[in-house]
């Protein structure tokens, strides 16, 4: 018995709509079946219900079609049209794998080096989870509950920019956030800001990075939860008491760091501190794990976040700094930055990725001098919450958030108190400097803002 004939005979006879919308055409063969399906699928979008037998007997003038048909119909069975469907399903995943391996074997593995290898063969993982549907969460209606549970709440995690906003705004950790900004306006550091938010809540953070490594990213981190100035930060020029609260939070990642930090605090010698500090292994709690890989891809992104959160069981975070630089695969032939259908793609990947590992996902991405999203508008559709930030410049203790998207809530947007030495954002409000100009301009003769 095929299963092809055992699954359109059962979806058919029982007019089970639910199973035949999980149908795919290109889970079945090419050739008969394939065009079975077009001509069901045209009966359902033309009367808004399954055919029948008859109705397909009178529908169909190929005699070849027609025999088929009658085939189809003599079928006997009782296994249920949705594990036909599964059947279905493993039968082509099987098949999808072994012809994409076929074709790698054949024509990359013996002139690919490690780094390409590695590539297409996430590269085939990423295709056949696009073209196979395995979610699994479909639920009764019995079964669904109103409210999410106290467990579940618990996971909610805030932007912690800005601790009014973050009263009234929190993220489900199924959800995609982005940020956007022109080149060079803080961006990065926002992601920064989040993760280190995130960090001090006790959950974990992964971050990926594109175009600065990974040590640029931990003296940021640095930064920004210490407060000591990121420019003396490079340059290793810090006084005692910065000195002090860099090492204490240095060694808070690692096991029993605080024996290396008393040597440290005496000696003052902070290249034997490390040295000391990195012959432990790193703390088994929140960690924030940076990844840097210039070439980035979405389907390393999916494997690596796959593995650290069997690693990380309080994985909160996932970080993509930036999206624009993400590429599907790291094949020749695709533009990645200048391909709005790939920034599209990419958008919707990490959508995906929030929802199937139970992580929230932040990612940066790049506007045009209107605020707009470049190049593509589309990377909206897939996120719950977007915003683009605006500042200006160092003379201004002030970075603003306009919220261009919430999917839940009202686009609500925030002002925050800058720290320009040490990059970091909030969490206090600050007044908008432009709507602080149209105020004074407004003010009447001896009055002051705080009256207004």
């Amino acid at each position: 018995m095929a299963i092809e004939s055992a699954l359109l005979k059962q979806i058919v006879d029982g007019g089970d709509f639910d199973t035949w919308n999980d149908l795919k055409q290109h889970y079945l063969p090419t050739g008969e079946y394939q065009k079975l399906w077009k001509i069901v699928d045209k009966h359902v979008h033309k009367y808004h219900e399954l055919p029948s037998f008859e109705d397909l007997k009178s529908e169909i003038r190929s005699r070849e079609l027609q025999e088929k048909i009658y085939a189809i119909e003599s079928v006997d069975t009782d296994v249920p049209a949705y594990k036909l469907l599964e059947y279905l399903k493993d039968q082509f995943t099987q098949s999808e794998i072994l012809e994409q391996l076929e074709v790698y074997i054949d024509e990359h593995i013996t002139i690919a080096d490690a780094s390409e290898n590695i590539d297409f063969m996430q590269k085939i993982v990423v295709d056949v989870q696009d073209r196979v549907e395995t979610a699994t969460d479909n639920e009764s209606m019995e079964s669904v509950e109103l409210f999410d549970s106290e467990e579940d709440l618990a996971k909610y995690l805030p932007l912690g920019l800005n601790n009014d906003y973050d009263k009234d705004n929190n993220f489900s950790p199924k959800d995609l956030v982005i940020v956007g900004g022109g080149s060079g306006k803080g961006k990065s550091f926002t992601c920064c800001n989040i993760a280190d938010a995130v960090y001090n809540r006790g959950r974990s953070v992964l971050y990926f990075t594109i175009e600065m490594d990974s040590r640029s990213i931990l003296q940021r981190l640095a930064s920004v939860a210490t407060r000591v100035p990121l420019k003396r930060l490079h340059s290793r020029n810090l006084v005692d008491f910065e000195w002090d609260a860099v090492a204490e939070w240095w060694a808070n990642r690692f096991e029993s760091g605080d024996v290396p930090l008393e040597t440290y605090k005496k000696e003052r010698d902070f290249d034997k501190f490390t040295y000391e500090l990195q012959r432990n292994s790193l703390k088994e709690g929140a960690q924030i794990d940076v990844f840097y890989d210039p070439a980035l891809t979405l389907a390393k992104i999916i494997a690596v976040v796959r593995q650290k959160k069997v690693e990380h069981q309080d994985l909160g975070l996932v970080v993509v700094d930036y999206l624009n630089q993400v590429r599907r695969h790291n094949v020749p032939g695709r533009s990645g930055q200048y391909d709005w259908t790939e920034q599209i793609e990419i958008s919707k990947g990490l959508k995906q990725l929030a929802q199937e590992v139970n992580v929230l996902c932040l990612s940066a991405f790049q506007t045009n001098p209107k605020g707009e999203a470049r190049f593509a508008r589309g990377i909206y559709d897939a996120v719950d919450a977007a915003y683009v930030l605006e500042h200006w410049g160092k003379e201004e203790p002030a970075i603003k958030f306009t919220c261009v998207k919430m999917r839940n809530g009202d686009p609500s947007g925030f002002t925050s108190v800058m720290d320009w030495d040490a990059l970091k954002i909030g969490p206090n409000s600050a007044l908008d400097p432009d709507e602080r100009d149209a105020l004074m301009d407004a003010m009447k003769e001896n009055e002051s803002i705080d009256d207004m």
